[in-house]
């Protein structure tokens, strides 16, 4: 019988406790400089270590984004460590989907023959995590060698047969949703070989909708912006059916246009908890309205659950819509966006 967790699962709602609020985002959004944004977090809020011995000043975005996102996974790897989950396989599902996320981010540079641009935008806090070596990773200059710097690892032989074109340009969209898909099988398998009851319903619900909105979000865009037919959306989503069951999906993917998709959608479970669906016709509010819905399930299980898996992965979901919350209003900062911009795009918990 495994050790109670119960001084992590505490630990987790301490660490929640400490999120930015309302007030929080409205002091940001107020903000005229990145500088002034970066004093802010740096003075008021949890993201004061991260930035101690920063000179706000004179910090420009990139760096400051590059400081936040290191500082959301120094809290995932400090929590793990705690009661050592870390070894326990299920715990490493950020560093997995780290490494995938970094996988990819080589794959596109490669196809835009700019590699030098993946280095400075390397996550260096990764260096000596990831489960390849990042440096020769960032080193290949064609799709055979990206191979070989991950062939030791299990993403070699989900994406070792796919065939670049004559340009040697690599299929990105398709590494993407192989990935992804594997991804979401190795947290499915790991949640039930390791957990059960409760816990396991607990885990595997929140698993199962943030499959469900990746492909409504994913294939609204496809149609909206590209015009995607029903059977490139069928061929491009993750092979996952949650809430939103197969047929409920394809009727989606069937719509002729995003009007139609989202009259569809007012039809699910998803549609039922999103006001006035389908007058609304604004992507970033629609993904917002989605981004909410999945806030309200991990607040929920955060609160509820004793179990620390479920408390992280909510935990980590919740302070992910965080960290993007703050990135937005950074970059809507520099390019001079509106007060009443910012707030229409953050999603408050």
């Amino acid at each position: 019988m495994k050790a109670s967790k119960n001084a992590t699962v505490a630990k987790i709602r301490a660490v929640y406790g400490k999120r930015l609020k309302e007030n929080d985002y409205y002091e940001l959004s107020s903000k005229k400089k990145v500088s002034e944004a970066a004093e802010y977090l740096k003075r008021n809020t949890h993201y004061s270590a991260a930035l101690s011995n920063i000179d706000t000043s004179v910090i420009h975005r990139g760096f400051l984004e590059s400081l936040l996102n290191k500082a959301y996974y120094d809290q995932y790897e400090k929590l793990c460590r705690f009661q050592h989950l870390n070894e326990e396989p299920f715990y490493n599902f950020l560093l997995k989907r780290f490494e995938i996320r970094e996988l990819l981010k080589a794959i596109l540079y490669l196809n835009n023959d700019s590699k030098d641009v993946y280095i400075e935008s390397m996550h260096a806090y990764l260096l000596k995590k990831a489960g390849f070596d990042l440096i020769e990773l960032a080193k290949a200059s064609d799709f055979k060698q990206l191979l070989n710097v991950i062939r030791h690892t299990p993403y070699y032989n989900i994406i070792k047969n796919i065939e670049t074109d004559k340009n040697g340009t690599i299929p990105y969209t398709k590494c993407e949703v192989m990935l992804r898909t594997y991804y979401m099988k190795w947290l499915i398998q790991t949640a039930k070989s390791e957990f059960g009851g409760k816990s396991l319903t607990a885990l595997l619900d929140q698993i199962h909708v943030q499959t469900d909105i990746i492909n409504i979000i994913n294939a609204y865009r496809m149609k909206k912006y590209f015009n995607a037919d029903a059977q490139f959306l069928k061929e491009n989503m993750l092979p996952f059916y949650g809430r939103l069951g197969r047929d409920k999906q394809y009727e989606l993917f069937d719509s002729v246009s995003p009007e139609e998709f989202l009259r569809t959608l007012t039809k699910t479970s998803y549609g039922r908890h999103m006001e006035n669906l389908a007058e609304n016709m604004e992507s970033e509010q629609f993904e917002r309205e989605l981004v909410k819905l999945k806030c309200s399930m991990a607040r929920r299980a955060l609160m509820f659950s004793e179990n620390a898996a479920v408390s992280l992965y909510s935990l980590m979901y919740l302070l992910e819509v965080e960290l993007n919350n703050i990135i937005n209003i950074v970059e809507s900062i520099r390019y001079n966006k509106s007060k009443s911009y910012m707030e229409s795009i953050i999603v408050v918990q």
